[in-house]
């Protein structure tokens, strides 16, 4: 009983990082996650099903750093990176970096949604946010902005 218990968890746990894994292949913004997400500083979160009143995500995965200026390169690197192949771009940029932006990317598959938000805060700490679901940009910008 106890070994069927222990091989059930042991097999969820295997889906939820494959599916972890799998939600961000072919984004370059994955390797900022992988890299940064264990240093000093970090707050790194990875929600899964996180529903609301305007929308349901399968999977959210936030990323806040301290003192960013170490990550700095390779975020903006990503964001570059990943933004070719964004269907929505909305950034604000202040002496050529990129202080806040707004991706949204191509659907993994049918109503499955994927968006990456990025702001860099007065203090040099960086936010980072991955997230993807049955959602649609509206819902998401009336969620976050309040528009």
């Amino acid at each position: 009983m106890i070994k069927s218990l222990i091989r059930i968890a042991l097999c969820g746990l295997l889906l939820l990082i494959g599916t972890q894994v799998k939600a961000q292949e072919g984004l370059k913004i994955a390797s900022v996650f992988e890299k940064y997400s264990k240093q000093k500083g970090a707050t790194y979160v990875v929600l899964t099903r996180m529903e609301t009143e305007l929308w349901d995500a399968s999977l959210y995965k936030s990323l806040k750093l301290k003192r960013a200026e170490k990550a700095l390169p390779d975020i903006y690197s990503s964001l570059v990176a990943d933004s070719e192949q964004a269907k929505k771009i909305k950034e604000v940029i202040t002496d050529g970096q990129i202080q806040s932006g707004y991706y949204s990317l191509p659907p993994i598959r049918e109503n499955v949604n994927r968006f990456i938000l990025f702001r860099l805060g007065a203090k040099g700490d960086a936010v980072l946010l991955y997230i993807e679901g049955e959602i649609k940009d509206e819902a998401l910008l009336r969620s976050l902005y309040g528009f």
